[in-house]
């Protein structure tokens, strides 16, 4: 521990941070962006500019801020999503499923992440893995669940029935 927070110190020193106060914050459990002391309104407003940037057509914009906002809070499922989304679409294709594992394993009750699994899963043409994450999928689905999101979930259905994969699911 010791010689971690002495490096950890020394490379935050150039940066004029206290690296043995956020180590210290760290191993206590709290995110960098606490233990850098970043104001909790700071993600909402990199959260709000990083869904502006994807409905604007530039997931490449959005990527680089939700992996911001997953640094700064790696315990919160949305940053993940939208960055496992984000990195689908620049062909991360080993990533974005490490993404959407995250966010499912932060919270194991939400449907989305394995409905993008699932669509990059079809799109690779990894059926058990792909059945697997709309089994899950449909096990965790709530009334709340967007319509678009249900045809969504049909047509990769479909295509796992085919073993056809979708471009672009």
């Amino acid at each position: 521990g010791d010689l971690l927070c002495q490096l950890f110190s020394a490379a935050a020193a150039p940066l004029g941070l206290d690296g043995a106060s956020i180590y210290a914050a760290l191993r206590e459990g709290q995110t960098l962006g606490e233990a850098l002391g970043f104001p909790a309104e700071l993600a909402d407003v990199l959260y709000l500019r990083a869904h502006t940037w994807f409905t604007a057509g530039r997931p490449d914009r959005a990527g680089a801020l939700f992996r911001v906002l997953c640094a700064l809070d790696g315990r919160c499922a949305d940053y993940w999503v939208g960055h496992g989304v984000c990195l689908t679409l620049s062909g991360a294709q080993d990533e974005a499923e490490i993404a959407f594992a995250t966010a499912a394993a932060l919270r194991p009750d939400w449907a989305a992440p394995h409905y993008h699994a699932a669509g990059l899963a079809v799109s690779r043409g990894r059926w058990e893995a792909a059945r697997a994450h709309l089994g899950a999928f449909h096990a965790r689905r709530n009334p709340k669940v967007p319509e678009r999101m249900l045809r969504e979930v049909r047509r990769l259905e479909a295509a796992v029935a085919r073993r056809d994969p979708i471009k672009g699911a």
